[in-house]
Protein backbone atom coordinates (compact mmCIF):
# COMPACT_ATOMS: atom_id res chain seq x y z
CA UNK A 1 0.00 0.00 0.00
CA UNK A 2 1.26 3.63 -0.52
CA UNK A 3 -0.11 5.41 2.54
CA UNK A 4 -0.11 9.20 3.48
CA UNK A 5 -0.30 10.24 6.96
CA UNK A 6 -1.16 13.76 7.73
CA UNK A 7 -0.17 14.92 10.99
CA UNK A 8 0.87 18.29 12.44
CA UNK A 9 3.99 17.48 14.55
CA UNK A 10 6.44 14.56 13.84
CA UNK A 11 9.77 13.70 15.15
CA UNK A 12 12.36 15.15 15.77
CA UNK A 13 9.42 16.98 17.76
CA UNK A 14 8.93 14.99 20.66
CA UNK A 15 5.15 13.52 22.02
CA UNK A 16 2.99 11.04 22.27
CA UNK A 17 1.87 11.19 18.78
CA UNK A 18 4.96 11.48 17.04
CA UNK A 19 5.84 8.50 18.26
CA UNK A 20 2.79 6.32 17.96
CA UNK A 21 3.10 7.34 14.31
CA UNK A 22 6.41 6.37 13.81
CA UNK A 23 6.58 3.45 15.35
CA UNK A 24 3.45 2.07 13.72
CA UNK A 25 5.09 3.71 10.47
CA UNK A 26 8.45 2.04 10.53
CA UNK A 27 6.79 -0.91 11.01
CA UNK A 28 4.71 -0.47 7.72
CA UNK A 29 7.65 0.49 5.65
CA UNK A 30 9.58 -2.71 7.08
CA UNK A 31 6.58 -5.02 5.50
CA UNK A 32 6.86 -3.49 2.05
CA UNK A 33 4.37 -0.70 1.80
CA UNK A 34 5.43 2.88 1.51
CA UNK A 35 4.56 5.53 4.17
CA UNK A 36 4.63 9.45 3.38
CA UNK A 37 4.64 11.82 6.33
CA UNK A 38 3.18 15.33 5.76
CA UNK A 39 3.66 17.78 8.66
CA UNK A 40 4.71 21.25 10.14
CA UNK A 41 8.64 22.19 9.49
CA UNK A 42 8.80 22.43 13.49
CA UNK A 43 11.08 23.35 14.64
CA UNK A 44 12.10 25.37 11.79
CA UNK A 45 15.54 24.21 10.84
CA UNK A 46 14.49 21.38 10.19
CA UNK A 47 15.15 19.73 6.72
CA UNK A 48 11.97 20.04 4.20
CA UNK A 49 12.52 16.59 3.44
CA UNK A 50 14.24 13.63 4.46
CA UNK A 51 13.92 9.66 5.13
CA UNK A 52 13.57 8.72 8.51
CA UNK A 53 13.75 5.01 8.77
CA UNK A 54 12.59 4.39 4.89
CA UNK A 55 9.61 6.52 6.06
CA UNK A 56 9.49 10.13 3.70
CA UNK A 57 8.97 13.02 5.88
CA UNK A 58 7.52 16.11 4.16
CA UNK A 59 7.41 19.37 6.25
CA UNK A 60 6.36 22.78 4.98
CA UNK A 61 4.44 25.48 6.21
CA UNK A 62 7.20 26.62 8.30
CA UNK A 63 6.29 28.18 11.42
CA UNK A 64 9.25 28.84 14.06
CA UNK A 65 6.56 29.82 16.64
CA UNK A 66 3.82 27.04 15.71
CA UNK A 67 4.13 26.12 19.41
CA UNK A 68 3.63 29.02 21.48
CA UNK A 69 5.53 29.63 25.21
CA UNK A 70 1.95 28.78 27.15
CA UNK A 71 1.84 24.97 25.26
CA UNK A 72 -0.82 26.01 22.63
CA UNK A 73 -0.53 26.44 18.89
CA UNK A 74 -0.81 29.40 17.10
CA UNK A 75 -3.66 29.98 15.13
CA UNK A 76 -1.68 31.30 11.94
CA UNK A 77 0.19 28.36 12.18
CA UNK A 78 -2.41 25.78 12.28
CA UNK A 79 -4.55 27.86 9.55
CA UNK A 80 -1.13 27.56 7.57
CA UNK A 81 -0.49 24.14 7.56
CA UNK A 82 -3.91 23.19 7.05
CA UNK A 83 -4.58 24.98 3.98
CA UNK A 84 -1.10 23.57 2.81
CA UNK A 85 -2.04 20.57 3.42
CA UNK A 86 -5.39 20.49 1.34
CA UNK A 87 -3.39 22.26 -1.69
CA UNK A 88 -0.67 19.35 -1.27
CA UNK A 89 -2.67 16.58 -1.33
CA UNK A 90 -5.24 17.02 -3.90
CA UNK A 91 -1.97 17.10 -6.17
CA UNK A 92 -1.45 13.33 -4.47
CA UNK A 93 -2.37 9.76 -5.42
CA UNK A 94 -2.11 7.10 -2.55
CA UNK A 95 -3.59 4.14 -1.45
CA UNK A 96 -5.20 5.59 1.91
CA UNK A 97 -4.67 8.99 3.36
CA UNK A 98 -4.45 8.19 7.29
CA UNK A 99 -4.93 11.81 9.26
CA UNK A 100 -4.05 12.77 13.28
CA UNK A 101 -6.66 14.40 15.03
CA UNK A 102 -4.54 17.80 15.52
CA UNK A 103 -4.95 20.68 14.65
CA UNK A 104 -8.34 19.06 13.05
CA UNK A 105 -8.47 21.96 10.85
CA UNK A 106 -6.62 19.61 8.19
CA UNK A 107 -8.56 17.00 8.05
CA UNK A 108 -11.91 19.31 8.20
CA UNK A 109 -10.29 21.10 4.91
CA UNK A 110 -9.00 17.88 3.42
CA UNK A 111 -10.78 15.02 4.22
CA UNK A 112 -13.41 16.07 1.52
CA UNK A 113 -10.77 16.19 -1.27
CA UNK A 114 -8.94 12.97 -1.16
CA UNK A 115 -10.11 9.33 -0.78
CA UNK A 116 -10.24 6.86 0.89
CA UNK A 117 -9.57 8.43 4.43
CA UNK A 118 -9.07 7.90 7.78
CA UNK A 119 -9.53 9.93 11.27
CA UNK A 120 -7.64 9.09 14.38
CA UNK A 121 -9.02 10.06 17.47
CA UNK A 122 -6.76 10.35 20.76
CA UNK A 123 -8.91 12.16 22.62
CA UNK A 124 -12.78 14.01 22.55
CA UNK A 125 -13.13 17.41 24.45
CA UNK A 126 -16.46 17.93 23.52
CA UNK A 127 -17.17 20.72 26.18
CA UNK A 128 -15.24 23.80 24.21
CA UNK A 129 -15.14 22.68 20.38
CA UNK A 130 -17.87 19.94 20.22
CA UNK A 131 -18.99 21.78 16.83
CA UNK A 132 -15.65 21.33 15.36
CA UNK A 133 -15.85 17.18 16.38
CA UNK A 134 -18.86 16.66 15.42
CA UNK A 135 -18.31 17.83 11.63
CA UNK A 136 -15.04 15.79 11.35
CA UNK A 137 -17.31 12.86 12.46
CA UNK A 138 -19.52 13.41 9.82
CA UNK A 139 -16.91 14.72 6.87
CA UNK A 140 -14.80 11.10 8.23
CA UNK A 141 -16.39 7.81 6.97
CA UNK A 142 -13.23 5.52 8.75
CA UNK A 143 -12.16 6.17 12.29
CA UNK A 144 -9.49 4.88 14.63
CA UNK A 145 -9.63 5.32 18.49
CA UNK A 146 -6.68 4.91 20.28
CA UNK A 147 -8.76 3.56 23.36
CA UNK A 148 -11.85 2.17 24.60
CA UNK A 149 -12.32 4.69 26.65
CA UNK A 150 -11.73 7.41 23.62
CA UNK A 151 -14.69 5.27 21.41
CA UNK A 152 -17.06 5.38 24.04
CA UNK A 153 -16.44 8.88 24.78
CA UNK A 154 -17.05 9.61 20.47
CA UNK A 155 -20.32 7.44 20.93
CA UNK A 156 -21.74 9.10 23.59
CA UNK A 157 -20.66 13.37 22.49
CA UNK A 158 -20.54 13.11 19.29
CA UNK A 159 -23.28 10.33 19.00
CA UNK A 160 -21.12 8.40 16.06
CA UNK A 161 -21.60 4.84 14.59
CA UNK A 162 -19.69 2.03 17.04
CA UNK A 163 -19.62 0.06 13.74
CA UNK A 164 -17.86 3.28 12.17
CA UNK A 165 -14.61 2.81 15.06
CA UNK A 166 -12.01 0.70 14.95
CA UNK A 167 -9.88 0.37 17.97
CA UNK A 168 -5.97 0.77 18.24
CA UNK A 169 -4.51 1.11 21.15
CA UNK A 170 -0.45 2.68 21.91
CA UNK A 171 2.14 0.40 22.03
CA UNK A 172 5.46 -0.51 23.76
CA UNK A 173 8.76 -1.74 22.36
CA UNK A 174 8.33 -4.67 25.09
CA UNK A 175 12.18 -6.48 23.98
CA UNK A 176 13.41 -2.97 24.85
CA UNK A 177 12.99 -3.11 28.20
CA UNK A 178 14.63 -5.19 30.67
CA UNK A 179 12.05 -5.59 34.08
CA UNK A 180 13.71 -7.03 37.25
CA UNK A 181 11.90 -6.74 40.37
CA UNK A 182 15.63 -7.07 41.85
CA UNK A 183 16.29 -3.38 40.42
CA UNK A 184 12.83 -2.06 42.16
CA UNK A 185 13.50 0.85 44.61
CA UNK A 186 10.68 -0.14 46.90
CA UNK A 187 8.42 3.08 47.59
CA UNK A 188 10.43 4.92 44.64
CA UNK A 189 6.98 6.58 42.88
CA UNK A 190 7.37 8.23 39.26
CA UNK A 191 5.76 10.55 37.14
CA UNK A 192 6.70 10.99 33.58
CA UNK A 193 4.61 13.14 31.19
CA UNK A 194 3.93 16.82 30.33
CA UNK A 195 3.66 19.27 33.27
CA UNK A 196 0.66 20.60 32.53
CA UNK A 197 -2.68 22.21 34.72
CA UNK A 198 -4.66 18.62 34.21
CA UNK A 199 -2.00 16.31 35.17
CA UNK A 200 -2.80 16.91 39.16
CA UNK A 201 0.98 17.30 39.76
CA UNK A 202 0.38 19.33 43.04
CA UNK A 203 -2.67 16.97 44.35
CA UNK A 204 0.66 14.29 44.00
CA UNK A 205 2.82 16.68 45.78
CA UNK A 206 0.30 16.95 48.55
CA UNK A 207 -0.23 13.29 48.98
CA UNK A 208 3.84 12.69 48.83
CA UNK A 209 3.86 14.92 52.12
CA UNK A 210 1.19 12.84 53.87
CA UNK A 211 2.98 9.47 52.73
CA UNK A 212 5.99 10.28 53.60
CA UNK A 213 5.18 11.60 57.23
CA UNK A 214 4.31 7.92 58.39
CA UNK A 215 7.10 6.13 55.92
CA UNK A 216 9.94 8.68 55.63
CA UNK A 217 11.83 6.62 53.18
CA UNK A 218 9.47 7.07 49.91
CA UNK A 219 10.56 9.36 46.91
CA UNK A 220 8.88 10.83 44.32
CA UNK A 221 10.45 11.80 40.65
CA UNK A 222 8.37 14.14 38.64
CA UNK A 223 9.79 14.21 35.10
CA UNK A 224 9.11 16.10 31.84
CA UNK A 225 8.36 19.56 30.29
CA UNK A 226 5.58 22.01 30.29
CA UNK A 227 4.60 25.49 31.68
CA UNK A 228 4.21 24.65 34.59
CA UNK A 229 7.17 23.38 35.30
CA UNK A 230 8.99 26.54 37.43
CA UNK A 231 5.34 26.29 39.42
CA UNK A 232 5.94 22.40 40.08
CA UNK A 233 9.33 23.17 41.30
CA UNK A 234 8.60 25.87 43.78
CA UNK A 235 5.68 24.05 45.06
CA UNK A 236 8.09 20.89 45.40
CA UNK A 237 10.88 23.08 47.01
CA UNK A 238 12.14 22.21 50.31
CA UNK A 239 9.83 18.49 50.58
CA UNK A 240 12.34 15.95 51.19
CA UNK A 241 12.52 13.19 48.95
CA UNK A 242 10.81 15.07 46.18
CA UNK A 243 13.02 15.37 42.81
CA UNK A 244 12.06 17.07 39.92
CA UNK A 245 14.84 16.70 36.96
CA UNK A 246 12.48 18.33 34.33
CA UNK A 247 12.83 16.91 30.86
CA UNK A 248 15.01 13.58 30.65
CA UNK A 249 16.50 11.62 28.44
CA UNK A 250 15.12 8.49 26.33
CA UNK A 251 17.77 6.24 28.64
CA UNK A 252 17.27 8.07 31.96
CA UNK A 253 13.29 7.66 31.37
CA UNK A 254 13.81 4.43 30.88
CA UNK A 255 16.92 3.32 33.84
CA UNK A 256 13.93 5.64 36.37
CA UNK A 257 11.22 3.39 35.53
CA UNK A 258 13.01 0.54 35.51
CA UNK A 259 13.67 0.93 39.31
CA UNK A 260 10.36 2.59 39.84
CA UNK A 261 7.62 1.09 42.84
CA UNK A 262 4.49 2.41 41.43
CA UNK A 263 3.87 5.00 38.39
CA UNK A 264 2.22 7.92 39.43
CA UNK A 265 -0.74 9.10 37.09
CA UNK A 266 -2.96 11.60 38.89
CA UNK A 267 -4.49 13.35 35.52
CA UNK A 268 -8.17 14.12 34.93
CA UNK A 269 -7.78 14.03 31.40
CA UNK A 270 -5.82 11.42 29.70
CA UNK A 271 -6.43 9.50 26.61
CA UNK A 272 -4.35 6.57 26.02
CA UNK A 273 -0.63 8.13 27.27
CA UNK A 274 2.65 5.87 26.44
CA UNK A 275 4.76 6.27 29.82
CA UNK A 276 2.32 4.07 31.86
CA UNK A 277 2.58 0.78 29.02
CA UNK A 278 6.24 1.53 29.40
CA UNK A 279 5.90 1.68 32.80
CA UNK A 280 4.24 -1.39 33.22
CA UNK A 281 6.81 -3.01 30.70
CA UNK A 282 8.75 -2.47 33.35
CA UNK A 283 6.81 -4.68 36.00
CA UNK A 284 5.72 -0.98 37.64
CA UNK A 285 2.60 -0.79 38.60
CA UNK A 286 -0.21 2.16 38.01
CA UNK A 287 -1.77 4.44 40.09
CA UNK A 288 -4.27 6.63 38.27
CA UNK A 289 -7.42 8.82 39.68
CA UNK A 290 -11.00 7.97 39.23
CA UNK A 291 -12.13 11.06 36.88
CA UNK A 292 -14.45 10.93 33.71
CA UNK A 293 -11.80 12.40 31.36
CA UNK A 294 -9.26 9.97 32.26
CA UNK A 295 -8.99 6.84 30.17
CA UNK A 296 -5.90 5.90 31.85
CA UNK A 297 -8.32 4.06 34.57
CA UNK A 298 -8.76 1.28 31.11
CA UNK A 299 -5.56 0.42 31.57
CA UNK A 300 -6.11 -0.68 35.31
CA UNK A 301 -8.75 -3.17 35.19
CA UNK A 302 -6.55 -6.33 34.73
CA UNK A 303 -5.24 -6.17 38.20
CA UNK A 304 -2.31 -4.43 37.35
CA UNK A 305 -3.03 -0.77 38.97
CA UNK A 306 -5.16 1.25 41.46
CA UNK A 307 -7.75 3.51 40.62
CA UNK A 308 -8.12 6.23 43.47
CA UNK A 309 -10.20 9.41 44.31
CA UNK A 310 -8.91 12.34 42.36
CA UNK A 311 -8.40 13.77 45.59
CA UNK A 312 -4.75 13.71 48.11
CA UNK A 313 -5.80 11.93 50.83
CA UNK A 314 -7.42 9.33 48.34
CA UNK A 315 -3.87 8.93 46.57
CA UNK A 316 -1.93 8.74 50.09
CA UNK A 317 -4.35 5.93 51.82
CA UNK A 318 -3.85 3.66 48.84
CA UNK A 319 0.31 4.54 48.49
CA UNK A 320 0.38 3.51 52.34
CA UNK A 321 -1.67 0.53 51.63
CA UNK A 322 0.27 -0.79 49.10
CA UNK A 323 3.52 -0.16 51.09
CA UNK A 324 2.09 -2.63 53.87
CA UNK A 325 1.45 -5.41 51.10
CA UNK A 326 4.37 -6.41 49.04
CA UNK A 327 2.52 -9.61 47.75
CA UNK A 328 0.38 -7.45 46.30
CA UNK A 329 2.30 -5.25 44.55
CA UNK A 330 4.18 -8.48 43.15
CA UNK A 331 0.75 -9.67 41.87
CA UNK A 332 0.00 -5.76 40.14
CA UNK A 333 3.56 -6.29 38.95
CA UNK A 334 3.37 -9.15 36.77
CA UNK A 335 -0.16 -8.35 35.91
CA UNK A 336 1.28 -5.15 34.32
CA UNK A 337 4.09 -7.14 32.53
CA UNK A 338 1.39 -9.45 31.29
CA UNK A 339 -0.48 -6.22 30.11
CA UNK A 340 2.62 -4.55 28.46
CA UNK A 341 3.69 -8.10 26.75
CA UNK A 342 0.01 -8.13 24.76
CA UNK A 343 0.50 -4.19 23.69
CA UNK A 344 4.14 -4.63 21.45
CA UNK A 345 4.54 -2.51 18.81
CA UNK A 346 4.58 -5.39 16.61
CA UNK A 347 0.98 -6.54 17.53
CA UNK A 348 -0.34 -2.53 17.32
CA UNK A 349 1.27 -2.81 13.65
CA UNK A 350 -0.73 -6.04 12.31
CA UNK A 351 -4.08 -4.60 13.62
CA UNK A 352 -3.04 -1.63 11.56
CA UNK A 353 -1.86 -3.03 8.31
CA UNK A 354 -5.18 -5.12 8.54
CA UNK A 355 -7.57 -2.29 9.22
CA UNK A 356 -5.82 0.10 6.18
CA UNK A 357 -6.33 -2.96 3.89
CA UNK A 358 -10.07 -3.31 4.69
CA UNK A 359 -10.35 0.29 3.86
CA UNK A 360 -8.58 -0.14 0.84
CA UNK A 361 -10.27 -3.11 -0.18
CA UNK A 362 -13.64 -0.60 0.30
CA UNK A 363 -14.89 -3.65 3.10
Amino acid sequence: MRIAILTELFLPHVGGTEFRLYEIAKRLVGRGHDVDVFTVRYPSDTAEEEDLDGIRVIRYARSPKYVTSNGFRSIRGVMEYSLHTALKAIRTDYDVYYFGEWPMFHSLLTGPLVHPCVQEWCEVWYRKIVIFEKALAKIMHNHVAVSEFTKRRMVEFLHMNPDSIVVIPNGVNFSRFRESARQKVWGRMVYVGRIAPHKGLTMLIDSFKTVRDKRPEVELFIAGSGTLLPAIRQYAEGIQGIHVPGQISEEEKVELLRTAWLFMMPSTREGLPLAPLEAMAEGTPILTVDHPDNGVKDMCINGNGVIVPPNSTGIASAVLEMLSNEDEWNMMRKASLQYARECDWETITDDMEAYLGSVVNGA
